[in-house]
Formats: C-alpha cells, sequence, structure tokens
C-alpha cells in the first residue's frame, strides 16, 4: 500500500516526519509476494542472481544455500570445514561480478567463491593493508580488514584494523577512534584509501598474560553513535555520519557532502536496553585468543553472563550498528532507529544526492537482509525464534 502523507498532516503530528516533503511517500508492505517454506535460524545476508535465485548465509547453522522461490526449493552449498569447497564461520556475503559471490569465512579468513550455478569455487584470500606481503598473500584478520563489499569491477572495500598494538607488542590492543575504508584493485594488485568512518568508543576487554591473553572485542554500547558505510555497484562509497545523519559520497570525482536529514531525537529507556539483552541471546560470539604468539579464533553464543556494555546514552542516534543496505540502482536503505513502544521498522531509501526519496516501513518481527531489483529481501521471525526468508516487490 503506498500512502501520501500531506504537510499539514505532519505538522499536526508535531514534524514526527520532518525529513518527508511533500513527494515524499511512505510505502507500508504488508504482504510478501513469497515466502520461502523452510525456516532458517540466522540469516546473516543475502544476494540475489540475475535469475531470482538467492543465495543465503546462515552464521548460526554455518550454512549456505542457494535458494529458489520458484521451486520453493533450496540447494546447501559446499559444506562445513577447512578445506577447498568448506567454510567454518559463513558470516557476510560480498557481491562479485558475474553472478558469482564471495562467502567471507571468519574463522578460516578468506572469501570462498560461490559459482553462478551454486557451487563453490576458489578462494580468495588477502591480507589487512599495511601488513607484511600487501594484498594478495597470507591471510585476512579478525577483527576488521575483511571484505565488505565489492563493486561492478569486482575491486573489494574493507576497513582498517580497529585496534592497535596487541599481545606481540607492548601490552592490551588500543582501540581507535576512527578508520579508513580501503579499497583493493584485484586486477592491478593496487590499494587505495577513501574517507574516514568514526567508531563507537569501544572497551576492550582482555584477560590472561603476556603470551597467552585472550581479547574480547566489540564490546563498544550498542546505542553509541558510530558512522555506517556501504558501497554502490558504481564503486561509489557512501560513509553516513552519526549523530548527524548526512551522508559523504566518496566517487570519481572526489568526496561530496549532503545535508543533514532531520530526525526526532528519541530518549533510551528501559525498554530499549531489555530489547537489545534479548536480542544478543540470537548473537555470535568471537573469542579471539593468543597462546605463545600463535592466535586461535573461536565461535559460539555470548556468555549467559556477559556483562552490560554501560555507558548508555541519553538518546539514540538515528542509525545503529550495520544498519546500511546497497541497492542495485544506487540508492542506500537505512534502517531507522524507533521508539521503544513502536514495533514497525523502518528504512530510509537516500538517494545519490543524500536526500530521503522514500520511507518503507515493514510488518512487525521482520527485518531488512537484502535489496534485489525491484524487489526487498526481508525474514519473518515467528514464536519459535525461526526466521523465514520473504520477498516483497517494491515496484
Amino acid at each position: 500500500m503506498l500512502r501520501r502523507r500531506a504537510y499539514s498532516f505532519v505538522l499536526a503530528l508535531g514534524g514526527l516526519l520532518p525529513s518527508l516533503s511533500l513527494a515524499q511517500t511512505v510505502r507500508t508492505l504488508s504482504k510478501p509476494d513469497a515466502e520461502f517454506p523452510e525456516p532458517f535460524t540466522n540469516v546473516g545476508g543475502v544476494r540475489e542472481l540475475k535469475d531470482g535465485r538467492l543465495v543465503v548465509i546462515d552464521a548460526r547453522d554455518k550454512i549456505v544455500q542457494l535458494v529458489d522461490f520458484k521451486t520453493g526449493t533450496g540447494t546447501k552449498v559446499g559444506r562445513e570445514g577447512s578445506g577447498p569447497g568448506e567454510y567454518a564461520l559463513p558470516m557476510r556475503l560480498v557481491p562479485l561480478p558475474g553472478d558469482s559471490s564471495g562467502v567471507y569465512d571468519m574463522l578460516n579468513s578468506r572469501l570462498l567463491v560461490v559459482l553462478p550455478n551454486g557451487k563453490p569455487g576458489n578462494f580468495i584470500v588477502t591480507e589487512s593493508a599495511g601488513s607484511p606481503g600487501g594484498p594478495g598473500g597470507g591471510t585476512m584478520r579478525i577483527g576488521g580488514s575483511a571484505p565488505r563489499f565489492a563493486d561492478a569491477q569486482g575491486r573489494l572495500y574493507w576497513t582498517g584494523q580497529p585496534f592497535s598494538g596487541g599481545p606481540r607488542d607492548d601490552g592490551p590492543p588500543k582501540s581507535a577512534d576512527s578508520v579508513p575504508v580501503i579499497r583493493y584493485n584485484r586486477a592491478t594488485k593496487q590499494l587505495d584509501s577513501l574517507g574516514f568512518v568514526r567508531l563507537a568508543k569501544s572497551n576492550v576487554q582482555t584477560s590472561g598474560s603476556q603470551g597467552n591473553m585472550q581479547v574480547r572485542i566489540g564490546v563498544a554500547n550498542p546505542f553509541s553513535p558510530r558512522d555506517e558505510w556501504t558501497v554502490t555497484p558504481d564503486g561509489r562509497v557512501a560513509i553516513l555520519r552519526s549523530p548527524e545523519y548526512r551522508v559523504d559520497w566518496y566517487g570519481p570525482n572526489g568526496k561530496s557532502s549532503a545535508a543533514p536529514i532531520p530526525y526526532d531525537k528519541i530518549r533510551v529507556n528501559e525498554k530499549h536496553k531489555a530489547r537489545w539483552r534479548e536480542s544478543r541471546k540470537a548473537q555470535v560470539s568471537v573469542m579471539v585468543s593468543m597462546d605463545n604468539g600463535q592466535r586461535s579464533v573461536r565461535s559460539g553464543p555470548p556468555p549467559a553472563d556477559a556483562p552490560d556494555p554501560g555507558n548508555w546514552p541519553d538518546v539514540l542516534p538515528p542509525f545503529l550498528e550495520s544498519a546500511v543496505l546497497p541497492a542495485p540502482n544506487g540508492m542506500i536503505w537505512v534502517a531507522r532507529t524507533r521508539d521503544a513502544n513502536d514495533d514497525t521498522p523502518n528504512y530510509d531509501v537516500i538517494d545519490a544526492t543524500g536526500k530521503v526519496a522514500m520511507r518503507v516501513e515493514l510488518p512487525v518481527k521482520t527485518r531488512l537482509v537484502g535489496v534485489g531489483n525491484g524487489v526487498i529481501y526481508t525474514v519473518r521471525t515467528d514464536d519459535d525464534d525461526l526466521q523465514y526468508l520473504q520477498r516483497y516487490r517494491i515496484q
């Protein structure tokens, strides 16, 4: 259902939609075009192929599937392990040219290429920027510097390490305030950096002694302002600034900054905190350990007694971590924060000028996991916490 909101109506609501003008619309989605019949445990991402099939990863169950909505069938891609055609912890999907996909395997520190026919291919392995050997040799690294996006030319994008120092240096790791976005050209083996992404203030937790140290990362307060970023197919990098809520674009002609997008300042309350604590149970926790200079990585659910991060802010930022998804048409979708009593997920669709072109509202207990050509993909969570993959047409 597509509805237009009159200007007088916005004023009557006291500016609840200050970023929407007369010509802008709110699209409310209520019924999916299709729903895949088999449930998932924790859909971490999808990649749409040209024929409408999807590559889907489930980090909790450690599987990659090729899903076909037309036939209602899913075919497992590869298997769990560390050998050819295998993955230990699929955490992210990176679209590659020619309908290929890269599955980022955090535990094996590499990308497994999934071919257009759904068969596993070779690996893409690279080191973080500034590491000995440079890109193209060695391994990816935990805690950043692993490919997150790719453009239509196949160039890979990631961010620099968010920590400096460590067990091999003069003490525990120190967290950085910001990291560069790094672009790697696989054809020329050249890399360059674009803008800087500001990080949320994190508290690095360490235990053990020198040479036998455990480091827990990613413990910043979930409601702390942080920048998010994405890459459009034509290679433009969009960095969303928080708490300003504006887009800085980095493209062939350099940097351009859009005007800030107005948003309501929503106060953080106990219900927000309780919802976050509940959502944490479904997350995948990664522990990095150092034993006599040798690094090991293991994954699993977060500890039941994991403490709150503390440092709760007074108000929510406009968006939270991992809130941004690119679309094939060059727009970006941003999951907006909302009042604790508002159960309707809503997204801003931002165009190339950095303005909100449309707002999309999803049914309760759904979340966006991918954007395709004229469609979006969501997951619906039922009362047993099983997730069902859905497709909505938006054109």
